[in-house]
C-alpha cells in the first residue's frame, strides 16, 4: 500500500514539472503586449484621433500623436469651416477662423498635434481629420457628430415669444405717447383737428 501511495506521488511531481516548464518555454517564446504596443509605437502613431461625439454648441478635440524622435507630421482638418492643415512640431497652422484652433505641444516623448472647435453648429456635423506622416503610408483618421439634446428648440422658442412679446411692448408705448402728445396726433393727422376745420355753407 505504501509503495503505491509513493508511486502515485512521483507521477504527479513528474507531471507538476513538465507543465511547469511549458509554461516556462511558453513565457519566453511569447513577447508581452507592453512590448508589441512599444515596438507598434515607435514605427506608427502613439495616438491615433477618435470619433467625437458631442452635443451643437459644445466644443470638439481631436488629438493626434507621434514619437518625438519622428520627423513633422500633419494633422488636416476638413470642415464648414473650410479645410486645414497643421504642422508639428514645427506649429505651423494656416490662417483659420475664430471658432477653431489648431496647436502642438511635445509631452513624455510624444509630438502631439491638436485641433478644438470652441463652439459646434449643425454644419460641422460629419467634419474629419486625418493624420500623415511623411514616411508612413498609412493615415490615422477621425469623424466628428455633432447631435440636437434639444438646447436649440428650447433657444428658438424663448427667441420668438420674447420677440412676440417685445413686439407688443413697443406698440403700446407708441400707443401711449401718441394719445398724451399733440405734436404726435398733429403729425399723424396732418395738423388738421376737428376744431381747425370749417365748413362753408353757398347759397344759390
Amino acid at each position: 500500500m505504501e509503495l503505491m501511495v509513493k508511486e502515485e506521488m512521483r507521477k504527479k511531481s513528474k507531471s507538476f514539472l513538465l507543465c511547469f516548464h511549458l509554461l516556462t518555454l511558453l513565457q519566453l517564446a511569447a513577447p508581452s503586449s507592453a512590448q508589441n504596443i512599444t515596438t507598434s509605437a515607435a514605427d506608427g502613431f502613439r495616438t491615433h484621433p477618435a470619433d467625437v461625439t458631442v452635443a451643437v454648441g459644445e466644443p470638439a478635440v481631436f488629438r493626434c500623436g507621434v514619437p518625438e524622435a519622428s520627423p513633422d507630421f500633419t494633422f488636416t482638418l476638413r470642415g464648414a469651416h473650410g479645410n486645414y492643415l497643421l504642422t508639428c512640431p514645427s506649429g505651423h497652422v494656416e490662417d483659420v477662423p475664430q471658432a477653431l484652433y489648431g496647436s502642438c505641444e511635445v509631452r513624455n516623448g510624444e509630438s502631439s498635434a491638436v485641433w478644438t472647435l470652441k463652439g459646434t453648429s449643425f454644419s460641422d456635423n460629419g467634419t474629419q481629420v486625418s493624420c500623415q506622416q511623411p514616411k508612413n503610408p498609412n493615415s490615422a483618421a477621425a469623424v466628428l457628430h455633432v447631435y440636437d439634446n434639444g438646447t436649440s428648440h428650447a433657444i428658438l422658442i424663448g427667441c420668438i415669444i420674447g420677440g412676440f412679446f417685445g413686439t407688443l411692448l413697443v406698440f403700446g408705448l407708441l400707443y401711449v405717447m401718441l394719445q398724451r402728445s399733440e405734436r404726435l396726433q398733429k403729425c399723424f393727422w396732418s395738423g388738421e383737428t376737428p376744431e381747425d376745420s370749417t365748413t362753408i355753407v353757398t347759397k344759390e
